[in-house]
C-alpha cells in the first residue's frame, strides 16, 4: 500500500505519519460533523490528477480543508513512508473515524444494506483497505475478521469482499466456513476465486468425485489460472486494474491469493500437479 515518497517542498513532513496520527484522535474527540464539499471536490479533481505530484498536492489540500474526510485520508496514506504497524494503526483510526461519524444508530438501523447509503461507503472503503493490509502483513485471522464484518453490514457485497475471503478462509483452514461461503454466493459459473477454491474445498472435505467435476469445471471458467497454480509463472510486479471473466487479466488479478491457499495445502497441490494438465 505504500506509495511513492512525494517530499513536494516539503509538504510530506507536514503530514507525516505522526501529525496524521495527532489529527485522527482529534477528529475522534470531536463531534461529527458534516463533510465539506469544497474538500470532496478537491479529492475527486486529485483521482484524475496528471502526475502524482499533482495529486499529491491535491489530496494534501483536500485533507487540510476538512481533516474527517476519509476517502482524502486513505490516497494520502499512499504518499507516507511507514511501518506496517504504523500503517494498520492509521488504518485502524480512520475505521474508528468513520464509526464516529456515522453514528451508533446507523450501524443499528442499516446493517445488511450498508452500501446501498451513499455515506457509509467512505467507512467501507476504510475497512476494505485495514483488512487487506492485515493480511499483507501476516495478520491473516484479523483480516478474515474484518471481511466477515463487512459481509454482515453489506451482505450483497458490492465491493468483492468475498473474492478476498474465501482463499483466506481455505488458507486458514476453515473449510466448513468456506463451504458456507461459496453456497451463499455460488460464484463459481463466472469468477475464478470461487470456481477454483471449490476444486480445494472438495478435496479438503474428502470428496475426491466432487473435486474432480469442480475441476473440470474451473478449467472451462478460466484455464489460465492453473498455470499459476501448478507454479510455472513468476507473478508480475504489474497486476491488472480491470479483468473480465475467464480472462488471463481475471487470473492474474487473483493469482497470489489462490497460490497461497492452495500452498497452504501441499497435499492438495500434489494432487493437482497429478492431474493431466490441460495443455
Amino acid at each position: 500500500m505504500i506509495g511513492p515518497d512525494v517530499s513536494n517542498g516539503g509538504e510530506t513532513e507536514k503530514v507525516g505519519v505522526l501529525a496524521l496520527m495527532r489529527s485522527l484522535e482529534r477528529e475522534l474527540a470531536a463531534k461529527p460533523r458534516h463533510l465539506s464539499p469544497e474538500s470532496m471536490d478537491l479529492y475527486f479533481e486529485a483521482l484524475d490528477a496528471r502526475s502524482e505530484e499533482d495529486q499529491f498536492e491535491m489530496v494534501h489540500r483536500a485533507f487540510q480543508l476538512d481533516p474527517g474526510n476519509i476517502d482524502a485520508i486513505l490516497l494520502l496514506l499512499g504518499y507516507l513512508p511507514m511501518s506496517p504497524d504504523d500503517e494498520i494503526e492509521l488504518l485502524r483510526k480512520t475505521v474508528a473515524l468513520g464509526e464516529h461519524q456515522l453514528g451508533e444508530k446507523l450501524f443499528q438501523d442499516c446493517a445488511g444494506h450498508f452500501w446501498g447509503i451513499f455515506e457509509t461507503r467512505p467507512y467501507m472503503r476504510a475497512r476494505e483497505q485495514l483488512a487487506a493490509s492485515l493480511r499483507d502483513f501476516g495478520e491473516l485471522e484479523a483480516a478474515i475478521r474484518e471481511w466477515q464484518a463487512m459481509l454482515e453490514l453489506n451482505p450483497f457485497d458490492n465491493q468483492g469482499i468475498r473474492h478476498s475471503l474465501l482463499p483466506a478462509l481455505l488458507t486458514a483452514g476453515d473449510i466448513k466456513a468456506a463451504a458456507a461461503l461459496q453456497e451463499k454466493h455460488e460464484d463459481a459459473r463466472y469468477n475464478t476465486v470461487f470456481a477454483w477454491c471449490r476444486v480445494l474445498e472438495r478435496f479438503l472435505s474428502g470428496d475426491p468425485e466432487g473435486a474432480d467435476e469442480a475441476l473440470a469445471h474451473a478449467r472451462r471458467q478460466n484455464p489460465n489460472t492453473e498455470f499459476w497454480l501448478r507454479g510455472r509463472r513468476k507473478l508480475p510486479n504489474e497486476i491488472p486494474d480491470m479483468y473480465s471473466p475467464g480472462s488471463r487479466e481475471e487470473a492474474l488479478f487473483f493469482a497470489q491469493d489462490l497460490r497461497e491457499a492452495w500452498e497452504a495445502h501441499p497435499e492438495a497441490r500434489a494432487w493437482l500437479l497429478k492431474q493431466k494438465s490441460p495443455s
